[in-house]
Protein backbone atom coordinates (compact mmCIF):
# COMPACT_ATOMS: atom_id res chain seq x y z
CA UNK A 1 0.00 0.00 0.00
CA UNK A 2 1.36 3.44 -0.95
CA UNK A 3 2.16 6.18 1.56
CA UNK A 4 -0.63 8.73 1.99
CA UNK A 5 -0.27 12.46 2.65
CA UNK A 6 -2.36 13.72 5.57
CA UNK A 7 -2.96 17.36 6.40
CA UNK A 8 -3.47 17.71 10.17
CA UNK A 9 -4.52 20.96 11.82
CA UNK A 10 -5.32 21.20 15.51
CA UNK A 11 -4.12 21.88 19.02
CA UNK A 12 -0.53 21.53 20.21
CA UNK A 13 0.21 21.67 23.92
CA UNK A 14 2.56 20.50 26.65
CA UNK A 15 1.11 17.79 28.87
CA UNK A 16 1.89 16.72 32.43
CA UNK A 17 0.37 13.50 33.77
CA UNK A 18 0.17 13.01 37.53
CA UNK A 19 -0.76 9.65 39.06
CA UNK A 20 -3.04 9.99 42.09
CA UNK A 21 -4.51 7.39 44.41
CA UNK A 22 -8.19 8.24 43.97
CA UNK A 23 -10.80 10.92 43.36
CA UNK A 24 -11.69 13.18 45.07
CA UNK A 25 -8.27 14.33 46.20
CA UNK A 26 -8.00 15.41 49.83
CA UNK A 27 -5.78 18.36 50.61
CA UNK A 28 -2.22 17.81 51.79
CA UNK A 29 0.70 20.22 51.46
CA UNK A 30 3.14 17.99 49.53
CA UNK A 31 3.53 14.49 48.11
CA UNK A 32 6.44 12.64 46.47
CA UNK A 33 5.01 10.35 43.76
CA UNK A 34 8.33 8.93 42.56
CA UNK A 35 8.08 8.19 38.83
CA UNK A 36 4.44 9.20 39.10
CA UNK A 37 4.75 12.37 37.00
CA UNK A 38 5.46 12.39 33.26
CA UNK A 39 5.67 15.39 30.95
CA UNK A 40 5.65 15.41 27.17
CA UNK A 41 4.49 17.20 24.03
CA UNK A 42 0.85 16.50 23.25
CA UNK A 43 -2.33 18.03 21.84
CA UNK A 44 -4.68 16.35 19.40
CA UNK A 45 -2.75 17.49 16.32
CA UNK A 46 0.56 16.25 17.72
CA UNK A 47 -0.88 12.94 18.92
CA UNK A 48 -2.44 12.29 15.52
CA UNK A 49 0.72 13.35 13.68
CA UNK A 50 2.95 11.07 15.79
CA UNK A 51 0.57 8.13 15.44
CA UNK A 52 0.11 8.43 11.69
CA UNK A 53 3.82 9.07 11.09
CA UNK A 54 4.59 5.85 12.98
CA UNK A 55 2.07 4.01 10.83
CA UNK A 56 3.84 5.26 7.72
CA UNK A 57 1.92 8.32 6.53
CA UNK A 58 3.38 11.66 5.46
CA UNK A 59 2.08 14.42 7.74
CA UNK A 60 1.57 18.09 6.88
CA UNK A 61 1.09 19.58 10.37
CA UNK A 62 -0.46 22.98 10.95
CA UNK A 63 -1.00 24.66 14.30
CA UNK A 64 -0.33 27.66 16.55
CA UNK A 65 1.96 28.00 19.57
CA UNK A 66 3.53 30.82 21.54
CA UNK A 67 7.06 32.14 21.10
CA UNK A 68 8.07 30.73 24.47
CA UNK A 69 9.92 27.81 26.06
CA UNK A 70 6.99 25.43 25.69
CA UNK A 71 6.36 26.41 22.08
CA UNK A 72 10.01 25.96 21.15
CA UNK A 73 10.06 22.62 22.96
CA UNK A 74 7.07 21.42 20.93
CA UNK A 75 8.71 22.42 17.65
CA UNK A 76 11.99 20.76 18.65
CA UNK A 77 10.25 17.53 19.65
CA UNK A 78 8.23 17.45 16.43
CA UNK A 79 11.39 17.85 14.36
CA UNK A 80 13.06 15.08 16.34
CA UNK A 81 10.17 12.79 15.38
CA UNK A 82 10.41 13.67 11.68
CA UNK A 83 7.31 15.86 11.58
CA UNK A 84 7.50 18.95 9.35
CA UNK A 85 7.21 22.05 11.57
CA UNK A 86 7.27 24.71 8.84
CA UNK A 87 3.55 25.44 9.26
CA UNK A 88 3.54 25.80 13.05
CA UNK A 89 2.93 29.50 13.64
CA UNK A 90 4.27 31.46 16.65
CA UNK A 91 1.00 33.36 16.87
CA UNK A 92 -0.18 32.85 20.48
CA UNK A 93 0.49 34.93 23.58
CA UNK A 94 1.68 31.68 25.19
CA UNK A 95 1.47 27.96 24.41
CA UNK A 96 -1.43 25.83 25.68
CA UNK A 97 -0.68 23.59 28.65
CA UNK A 98 -2.48 20.54 30.04
CA UNK A 99 -2.42 18.70 33.36
CA UNK A 100 -4.00 15.23 33.60
CA UNK A 101 -4.68 13.44 36.88
CA UNK A 102 -4.98 9.65 36.58
CA UNK A 103 -6.18 7.49 39.47
CA UNK A 104 -5.49 3.84 40.26
CA UNK A 105 -8.56 2.79 38.22
CA UNK A 106 -7.24 4.65 35.16
CA UNK A 107 -9.89 7.37 35.39
CA UNK A 108 -8.51 10.64 34.00
CA UNK A 109 -9.34 14.21 34.99
CA UNK A 110 -7.95 16.80 32.57
CA UNK A 111 -7.23 20.51 33.00
CA UNK A 112 -6.53 22.15 29.64
CA UNK A 113 -5.38 25.78 29.57
CA UNK A 114 -5.90 26.84 25.97
CA UNK A 115 -4.43 30.34 26.47
CA UNK A 116 -5.73 32.50 23.58
CA UNK A 117 -5.84 29.77 20.93
CA UNK A 118 -9.63 30.00 20.58
CA UNK A 119 -9.37 33.67 19.61
CA UNK A 120 -7.36 33.25 16.41
CA UNK A 121 -8.04 31.95 12.90
CA UNK A 122 -5.92 30.11 10.37
CA UNK A 123 -5.54 31.69 6.95
CA UNK A 124 -6.69 29.53 4.06
CA UNK A 125 -4.32 31.42 1.75
CA UNK A 126 -1.41 30.10 3.81
CA UNK A 127 -2.86 26.60 4.20
CA UNK A 128 -4.13 26.05 0.65
CA UNK A 129 -0.99 24.52 -0.85
CA UNK A 130 -0.74 21.84 1.85
CA UNK A 131 -4.47 21.13 1.84
CA UNK A 132 -4.44 20.75 -1.94
CA UNK A 133 -1.49 18.34 -1.71
CA UNK A 134 -3.18 16.03 0.79
CA UNK A 135 -5.11 12.77 0.42
CA UNK A 136 -7.05 13.50 3.62
CA UNK A 137 -7.68 16.70 5.59
CA UNK A 138 -7.90 16.25 9.36
CA UNK A 139 -9.42 19.35 10.95
CA UNK A 140 -9.60 19.04 14.73
CA UNK A 141 -12.42 21.00 16.36
CA UNK A 142 -10.38 24.09 17.24
CA UNK A 143 -11.84 27.49 16.41
CA UNK A 144 -8.92 28.40 14.18
CA UNK A 145 -9.92 25.62 11.77
CA UNK A 146 -13.40 26.96 11.03
CA UNK A 147 -12.30 29.07 8.01
CA UNK A 148 -10.72 25.95 6.46
CA UNK A 149 -13.76 23.67 6.51
CA UNK A 150 -15.72 25.06 3.57
CA UNK A 151 -12.59 25.82 1.54
CA UNK A 152 -11.23 22.29 1.91
CA UNK A 153 -14.59 20.89 0.88
CA UNK A 154 -14.61 23.17 -2.19
CA UNK A 155 -11.26 21.63 -3.17
CA UNK A 156 -12.99 18.23 -3.14
CA UNK A 157 -11.02 16.95 -0.15
CA UNK A 158 -12.14 14.19 2.18
CA UNK A 159 -12.36 15.71 5.68
CA UNK A 160 -12.16 13.97 9.05
CA UNK A 161 -12.81 15.41 12.50
CA UNK A 162 -13.23 14.31 16.11
CA UNK A 163 -15.85 16.33 17.98
CA UNK A 164 -15.06 14.57 21.27
CA UNK A 165 -17.94 15.05 23.72
CA UNK A 166 -21.32 16.19 22.40
CA UNK A 167 -24.79 15.60 23.77
CA UNK A 168 -26.99 16.90 20.97
CA UNK A 169 -27.09 16.38 17.21
CA UNK A 170 -27.08 20.13 16.63
CA UNK A 171 -24.29 20.87 19.12
CA UNK A 172 -23.59 24.56 18.39
CA UNK A 173 -19.81 24.45 18.84
CA UNK A 174 -19.30 21.40 16.61
CA UNK A 175 -22.12 21.78 14.10
CA UNK A 176 -20.03 23.16 11.23
CA UNK A 177 -17.32 20.52 11.80
CA UNK A 178 -19.89 17.73 11.52
CA UNK A 179 -21.58 19.40 8.58
CA UNK A 180 -18.41 19.51 6.47
CA UNK A 181 -16.75 16.23 7.49
CA UNK A 182 -16.92 12.89 5.72
CA UNK A 183 -15.59 11.01 8.76
CA UNK A 184 -16.72 11.98 12.26
CA UNK A 185 -15.53 10.54 15.59
CA UNK A 186 -17.14 11.23 18.95
CA UNK A 187 -17.17 9.91 22.51
CA UNK A 188 -19.96 8.15 24.34
CA UNK A 189 -19.30 10.27 27.42
CA UNK A 190 -21.79 12.94 26.36
CA UNK A 191 -24.52 10.45 25.51
CA UNK A 192 -25.43 8.91 28.85
CA UNK A 193 -29.11 8.00 28.83
CA UNK A 194 -29.32 7.96 25.03
CA UNK A 195 -29.51 4.96 22.70
CA UNK A 196 -26.16 5.15 20.96
CA UNK A 197 -27.13 3.67 17.61
CA UNK A 198 -30.17 5.94 17.38
CA UNK A 199 -27.97 8.95 18.04
CA UNK A 200 -25.55 7.91 15.30
CA UNK A 201 -28.37 7.49 12.81
CA UNK A 202 -29.75 10.90 13.81
CA UNK A 203 -26.30 12.37 13.16
CA UNK A 204 -26.20 10.72 9.75
CA UNK A 205 -29.69 11.92 8.84
CA UNK A 206 -28.64 15.45 9.76
CA UNK A 207 -25.14 15.66 8.25
CA UNK A 208 -24.90 12.68 5.83
CA UNK A 209 -21.39 11.70 6.89
CA UNK A 210 -19.74 8.73 5.19
CA UNK A 211 -18.48 7.20 8.45
CA UNK A 212 -19.34 7.92 12.10
CA UNK A 213 -17.41 6.21 14.89
CA UNK A 214 -18.44 6.29 18.53
CA UNK A 215 -15.65 5.52 21.00
CA UNK A 216 -17.05 3.53 23.92
CA UNK A 217 -13.86 3.41 25.98
CA UNK A 218 -13.25 0.10 27.71
CA UNK A 219 -16.42 -1.36 26.17
CA UNK A 220 -15.26 -1.02 22.57
CA UNK A 221 -16.53 1.09 19.69
CA UNK A 222 -19.53 1.54 17.42
CA UNK A 223 -19.40 2.42 13.72
CA UNK A 224 -21.99 3.68 11.27
CA UNK A 225 -21.13 3.03 7.63
CA UNK A 226 -23.38 5.02 5.32
CA UNK A 227 -22.46 2.97 2.25
CA UNK A 228 -23.47 -0.29 3.94
CA UNK A 229 -26.41 1.38 5.74
CA UNK A 230 -25.51 -0.48 8.93
CA UNK A 231 -24.28 0.18 12.50
CA UNK A 232 -21.85 -2.28 14.10
CA UNK A 233 -20.41 -2.60 17.59
CA UNK A 234 -17.08 -4.30 18.31
CA UNK A 235 -15.90 -5.27 21.77
CA UNK A 236 -12.69 -3.87 23.20
CA UNK A 237 -9.63 -6.09 23.39
CA UNK A 238 -6.62 -6.21 25.71
CA UNK A 239 -3.15 -6.40 24.16
CA UNK A 240 -1.14 -5.50 27.28
CA UNK A 241 -1.76 -4.13 30.76
CA UNK A 242 -3.25 -0.64 30.86
CA UNK A 243 -0.97 2.08 32.24
CA UNK A 244 -3.37 4.93 31.44
CA UNK A 245 -5.87 5.74 28.73
CA UNK A 246 -4.80 9.33 28.07
CA UNK A 247 -4.61 9.80 24.29
CA UNK A 248 -6.53 6.64 23.48
CA UNK A 249 -9.18 8.41 21.42
CA UNK A 250 -6.58 10.17 19.27
CA UNK A 251 -4.93 6.79 18.72
CA UNK A 252 -8.20 5.15 17.65
CA UNK A 253 -8.97 8.05 15.31
CA UNK A 254 -5.49 8.06 13.77
CA UNK A 255 -5.25 4.34 13.14
CA UNK A 256 -8.75 4.13 11.69
CA UNK A 257 -7.98 6.95 9.25
CA UNK A 258 -4.70 5.33 8.25
CA UNK A 259 -6.15 1.93 7.43
CA UNK A 260 -9.45 3.18 5.97
CA UNK A 261 -7.68 5.62 3.66
CA UNK A 262 -5.46 2.82 2.42
CA UNK A 263 -8.43 0.79 1.28
CA UNK A 264 -9.42 -1.33 4.26
CA UNK A 265 -13.12 -2.03 4.79
CA UNK A 266 -14.51 0.30 7.48
CA UNK A 267 -15.15 -2.49 9.99
CA UNK A 268 -11.71 -4.01 9.39
CA UNK A 269 -10.12 -0.57 9.79
CA UNK A 270 -11.87 -0.17 13.14
CA UNK A 271 -10.62 -3.57 14.33
CA UNK A 272 -7.05 -2.61 13.42
CA UNK A 273 -7.53 0.72 15.17
CA UNK A 274 -8.64 -1.10 18.32
CA UNK A 275 -5.44 -3.17 18.23
CA UNK A 276 -3.35 -0.03 17.77
CA UNK A 277 -5.14 1.69 20.66
CA UNK A 278 -5.07 -1.26 23.04
CA UNK A 279 -1.31 -1.50 22.64
CA UNK A 280 -0.83 2.26 22.98
CA UNK A 281 -2.50 2.54 26.40
CA UNK A 282 0.18 0.29 27.85
CA UNK A 283 2.37 3.42 28.14
CA UNK A 284 1.97 6.77 29.90
CA UNK A 285 1.66 9.79 27.61
CA UNK A 286 -0.69 10.84 24.83
CA UNK A 287 1.85 10.59 22.00
CA UNK A 288 3.77 7.41 22.88
CA UNK A 289 3.23 3.66 22.62
CA UNK A 290 2.46 3.53 18.91
CA UNK A 291 2.88 0.47 16.71
CA UNK A 292 4.01 0.44 13.09
CA UNK A 293 1.59 -0.73 10.41
CA UNK A 294 3.28 -4.10 9.99
CA UNK A 295 3.16 -4.73 13.74
CA UNK A 296 -0.58 -4.02 13.85
CA UNK A 297 -1.25 -6.33 10.91
CA UNK A 298 0.83 -9.11 12.48
CA UNK A 299 -1.08 -8.87 15.77
CA UNK A 300 -4.38 -8.91 13.90
CA UNK A 301 -3.65 -12.42 12.56
CA UNK A 302 -4.18 -13.88 16.03
CA UNK A 303 -7.06 -11.77 17.35
CA UNK A 304 -10.74 -12.60 17.02
CA UNK A 305 -13.14 -9.72 17.55
CA UNK A 306 -16.67 -9.94 18.89
CA UNK A 307 -18.71 -8.03 16.29
CA UNK A 308 -22.42 -7.25 16.51
CA UNK A 309 -24.68 -5.84 13.82
CA UNK A 310 -26.68 -3.37 15.89
CA UNK A 311 -28.96 -1.76 13.35
CA UNK A 312 -29.65 -1.31 9.65
CA UNK A 313 -31.02 2.04 8.49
Amino acid sequence: MTKKTIYVSGLLNFETILNVDSFPINYFPIDYPFFGITSSVSGTAYNISRAMTTLGDKILLSSHVGDDLVGRTIISEAKKNKIDTSNIKLSLESTPNTVVLVDAYKNAQTYCDLKNVQDIESSFAREEVNIAASDLVVLCNSNFNRPLLKKAKELGKKIATDVHIIGEVDDPFNKDFMEHSDIVFLSERGLRGKVYEDFLVDLYNTYHNEIIVLGEGRVGAMILDAKKRVVYHIDAITIRDIVNTVGSRDALFSAFLHFYLKGKDSLEALKLAEIFTSYKIGESGSAVGFLKEKEVLNLAKNIDFAVYKIREF
